[in-house]
């Protein structure tokens, strides 16, 4: 069984210039742990966003805590610190390293990716990376599992 049998083609994603605060709305608000990052009308996946990249924004990096140790542990003002990061573009804060399954790849492929990456969910791309869904850990389980669940009964 390929991808293709299987992928969700609806896929929410955004343009490496839309905000964090418009990444956060749908990532918190539709419950994703991610989404991909793709840039012009075709939709080439250059990146993807998740809710550990956005939150890892409110700490100090390496850099502010050598410049100023005590004022960079301040965990309240960190919090105080969301409306700046919510402002910054989503180019600041994805993850570059792009893991993605090609639609003609066998599902259990992408199941092993997601298990060795640790994720639950993989774009798919067409053979020029253009994003053309995508596909999650419970896609591959209703279709391998479900159908034979229902014979036992």
């Amino acid at each position: 069984m390929k991808v293709k049998d299987v992928f969700k083609r609806e896929v929410v994603y955004v343009s490496p210039e839309s905000s964090l605060l418009d990444a956060a709305k749908f990532i918190f608000g539709k419950h994703h742990k991610g989404l991909p990052v793709v840039k012009g009308s075709k939709k080439k996946l250059i990146g993807f966003i998740t809710e550990q990249d956005i939150l890892s924004l409110f700490f100090p990096s390496i850099n502010d805590l050598i410049q100023d140790y005590i004022h960079e542990r301040d965990f309240e003002l960190m919090e105080k610190n969301v409306k700046n990061v919510l402002t910054k573009k989503v180019k600041d804060a994805m993850s570059n390293n792009i893991i993605s399954i090609h639609i003609d790849d066998p599902i259990l492929k992408a199941e092993s990716l997601m298990k060795l990456k640790d994720i639950r969910r993989l774009p798919v791309v067409d053979s020029k990376g253009y994003l053309v869904g995508i596909i999650t850990k419970s896609d591959i389980f209703n279709k391998l599992v479900s159908p034979r669940i229902r014979k036992f009964k």
